[in-house]
């Protein structure tokens, strides 16, 4: 895995200042009795900057406490809390879920993903984390998968490690593109993939999970995925006006929220200055993407809006192509 060791941040996972007994780690099998598995690869010699800023360590061990009323009586519903980062008793109270749901810490989601990019035979570098308390994303990204696209560029593999303490999203992991030259994620629900880890109560076989997982990103199935996106991005290279501009914001993207859409457009139309030249849909995906990637401090919504912005263009230019 890219010659990356010892992934915890200065954190010291087994020897927690919370009290062991109440974090969730003893309800998840103890990996080690797991036959496929003889070590647990702990990538990358730093942890990626948490571009949801630095409150919380993503990496840091949760309590699932019984919710309990005044008179003593006993919830079936569990509260999951999160230690701030630099603080000895500040809480998020990250979510509330039942007594038998099976709470899996970052920190397992990102070994496993960590064991399952290892068989790919790929090398992967770290490109971003965000956790905010709650929903958990781990960015990774290949230059030995791609292919090339008319426009000149390159685009690649990006794998994104998945996780939420409210349930909103499923533990596992999702595969997207990115452009070499710029580094821009583009999120695809069209054209990428993912795969969630399937579990029952308490209980989850981590040997099966890492073999389904592998297969997710070997042999064809990831080439042919490229392949389908780099033809859709190939559709790109169509001038852009400012009708056709209009037509796509009230149309395709039209759920960007409006201060989005302006950083976008703004960028688009400062770039189509400087390389002058009349612009066309590439020129503003690239400006959409970046805008939407390369922010300093991001949230959630951006990962969204970027995935809604790259379908949504795609799908105009598809709609161009047929027209024509």
């Amino acid at each position: 895995m890219n010659n990356q060791e010892n992934y915890s941040n200065g954190y010291n996972y087994n020897t927690g200042s919370i009290d062991n007994a109440n974090l969730i780690d003893d309800t998840v099998p103890d990996l080690t009795t797991v036959d496929v598995i003889e070590t647990i690869h702990q990538v990358a010699d730093t942890v990626p900057e948490n571009v949801a800023g630095g409150k919380f360590d993503p990496f840091t061990p949760i309590e699932k406490n019984p919710l309990q009323n005044p008179d003593g009586f006993l919830s079936n519903s569990f509260n999951i809390r999160v230690k701030e980062s630099n603080s000895d008793n500040k809480y998020l109270e990250a979510g509330i879920v039942s007594g038998n749901y099976l709470v899996i810490e970052n920190k397992r989601v990102h070994d496993i993903c960590s064991e399952i990019m290892d068989t790919s035979q790929l090398n992967w570098s770290p490109v971003k984390t965000y956790f905010d308390g709650k929903k958990y994303r781990n960015v990774w990204n290949t230059t030995e998968a791609g292919t090339d696209l008319v426009v000149g560029d390159t685009v690649n593999l990006m794998l994104t490690e998945l996780n939420s303490y409210d349930g909103s999203m499923k533990a596992g992991f999702r595969i997207d593109f990115m452009v070499l030259s710029c580094l821009n994620g583009m999120i695809s629900n069209k054209f990428g993939w993912g795969y969630s880890f399937r579990h029952n109560m308490q209980n989850v076989n981590w040997d099966q999970e890492i073999r389904q997982g592998a297969l997710q990103i070997a042999g064809h199935m990831q080439q042919d995925r490229i392949d389908q996106f780099a033809r859709a991005c190939n559709q790109l290279q169509r001038p852009l006006d400012l009708d056709k501009l209009g037509e796509l914001r009230n149309g395709n993207i039209n759920k960007l929220p409006a201060l989005r859409f302006g950083q976008v457009v703004d960028r688009y139309f400062k770039e189509r200055e400087e390389n002058r030249n009349d612009g066309t849909l590439w020129d503003l995906m690239q400006a959409g993407t970046y805008s939407l990637w390369h922010r300093d401090k991001m949230t959630n919504a951006d990962f969204v809006n970027n995935g809604h912005f790259v379908d949504g263009v795609l799908d105009f230019a598809g709609k161009i192509a047929v027209q024509a």
